[in-house]
């Protein structure tokens, strides 16, 4: 049962199956803790996305692989990884945009906190942060997506700032890449993928062909 540290929006209570190549990280990573994500409302544009009426988390098998060294190397100190974003349909990330254009917030989309093109349509992109035993999210000095410079992950100090220094260290020894702007943010290069629109929500419309 994944461990939910906080509601999802009403709708299906889970998502569908993973397109092919894809893991299901609830399924992969059973001592992680998920938020509901963009399946609820209490993100940057304040209304669930497109292609997530279901809360879920998917990523290419690789880097799903590389995020479980991840979370065994953390667990001896008591933490676990804290899943905000994984995999995200292409839907999603053109309606990110579209409130972002239409909310005059074009900043955003110019200093780079929203992108127009994302790794996450890709599937091996990960938001993620890390949290205790029983789901607590440490300190991290700012909520996830929050889009400005205190996000940065050299913008914090104190326990805060270690807390990110840990997270970063554990990411890159497994062979992810951090974003310094977006201390959540990591990807894991791959070769020759390409940006899917398969919905985690199993009624929503299907990817376009």
């Amino acid at each position: 049962v994944p461990r939910d540290i906080q509601p999802a929006a009403p709708g299906p209570a889970t998502a569908g199956p993973p397109p092919p190549g894809f893991i299901d990280l609830r399924v992969a990573l059973p001592d992680a803790c998920f938020t509901a994500g963009y399946a609820a409302a209490d993100n940057f544009t304040g209304a669930p996305l497109p292609g997530y009426a279901a809360p879920g988390a998917w990523l290419l098998a690789t880097p799903a692989a590389a995020l479980a060294e991840v979370e065994a190397a953390l667990a001896p100190a008591g933490l676990h990884l804290l899943i905000f974003d994984a995999y995200r349909p292409r839907r999603a990330s053109e309606a990110m945009v579209a409130w972002a254009e239409r909310s005059g917030q074009h900043q955003l989309l110019r200093a780079g906190y929203i992108a127009r093109r994302s790794g996450h349509n890709h599937g091996h992109n990960i938001d993620l942060g890390l949290a205790t035993a029983d789901c607590t999210p440490l300190d991290m000095g700012t909520p996830w997506d929050t889009l400005d410079p205190r996000s940065h992950t050299a913008a914090a100090t104190g326990a805060p700032r270690q807390h990110r220094l840990r997270l970063l260290r554990a990411m890159r020894a497994a062979g992810f890449r951090d974003y310094p702007k977006e201390w959540w943010h990591f990807t894991f290069p791959l070769p020759d993928t390409r940006p899917r629109d398969v919905p985690y929500g199993p009624h929503a419309p299907p990817e376009a062909i």
